[in-house]
């Protein structure tokens, strides 16, 4: 179902399946900033991911000594959420666990999606509260895909801003092999005052994956550099990604409160990297601010 807020500045749409921004329109200038999910080349907007990043390896992990299976970026974009609250400005998705969902993850849990809407800006919090007996294991990370161009086609060109890179010439990626784990290979980007710029080779190995480099936030700017959208976060990790095919006009913004897994891992759920931990009866919080200019 489809459920729409808007204040002075901005008008949002949102889907309670997957509780996924699909719209999100500036009122001053009519401008849509998100990406419009043409089937042909990815047809999501702004998947939730829960309880994993990406993939991992085999497609399972194990718990408590028992193997489980997993798929990419785990259920929570698969679901169809509850409003439980909904004000002029605010609204809040629920999910919890199902029989459906402990076969494949064996914890009980309460899942709220808030967006708040602000001038100009998304607020997105995420709260995850472990209703069951034992210690809860996850990650959790946004996946919103923006237009880029903003008008018209043609992404080569356009540019991405590393808040927190201003002081690098070169950055540091992660590379994805072909089954979408992580390689002892990394990618080497040319930053210029704190920006990358797209190519056709931008996105040909998967997403671009920063880890430690310091990034606090990530922006998309046309070719010359003026900034149009931004996605601000405290995550450790961050995803920035789009289909190799250089027709497809949208690039996603990923603040990654976990990371996909590295090719050969062996270890419990609670050893991957990034993993968050909430205690039995406890809540634990995180989210992003999308910001549009």
């Amino acid at each position: 179902m489809r459920y729409i807020l808007e204040n002075e500045f901005i008008k949002v749409e949102f889907e309670s399946f997957g509780a996924e921004i699909k719209s999100l329109v500036k009122k001053a200038t009519g401008q849509e900033y998100m990406w419009g999910a043409d089937p042909a080349y990815w047809g999501k907007t702004a998947p939730f991911l829960f309880p994993f990043i990406g993939k991992l390896e085999q497609e399972e992990y194990t718990y408590e000594g028992k193997v489980y299976p997993a798929d990419k970026h785990g259920f929570g974009q698969r679901v169809d959420y509850e409003v439980v609250a909904r004000e002029a400005d605010r609204i809040v998705f629920r999910t919890t666990d199902s029989p459906e969902t402990y076969v494949k993850y064996p914890f009980h849990f309460v899942l709220d999606i808030e967006y708040v809407l602000g001038e100009d800006s998304v607020q997105e919090n995420w709260y995850v509260k472990n209703t069951g007996e034992n210690t809860m294991y996850f990650s959790v990370g946004g996946h919103a895909a923006f237009a880029c161009p903003l008008t018209g086609t043609g992404r080569i060109g356009q540019k991405v801003k590393l808040y927190g890179a201003e002081h690098k010439t070169l950055i540091f990626s992660l590379r994805i092999n072909e089954k979408g784990l992580i390689t002892d290979e990394l990618l080497t980007l040319d930053v210029e005052e704190g920006m990358i710029t797209i190519d056709e080779h931008t996105f040909e190995a998967d997403a671009l994956v920063f880890d430690g480099e310091g990034v606090m936030a990530v922006g998309l700017c046309d070719e010359t550099g003026r900034e149009y959208v931004r996605v601000e976060c405290d995550a450790p990790v961050w995803g920035v990604w789009s289909v190799p095919n250089n027709e497809a006009n949208y690039v996603c913004l990923e603040p990654w409160y976990g990371i996909c897994d590295y090719e050969g891992f062996e270890g419990e759920i609670s050893e991957r990297p990034y993993t968050n931990v909430v205690e039995s009866g406890e809540t634990w919080t995180g989210g992003n601010v999308i910001r549009v200019m």
